[in-house]
């Protein structure tokens, strides 16, 4: 088991990210290495939240996708 200090300035570099569809939620995965060892940080997003995510990401649709 790897702990990551709650002190340091940044999380380690992302490796790969996975997204994992739960009921309501979204499970999002972000995996990197810690002193050779694979860690992985989960982290569980209501459909909302996860909507307002993608908006945060992508904007608003463009007009003709709306109409």
């Amino acid at each position: 088991m790897v702990n990551l200090d709650p002190g340091a300035s940044r999380f380690p570099t992302v490796i790969a990210v996975d997204a994992d569809k739960r009921g309501d939620a979204v499970e999002l995965i972000f995996n990197t290495r810690i002193e050779g060892e694979w860690a992985a940080l989960r982290i569980t997003l209501t459909v909302p939240q996860w909507e307002n995510l993608k908006f945060l990401v992508e904007g608003p649709a463009p007009a003709a996708a709306r109409a």
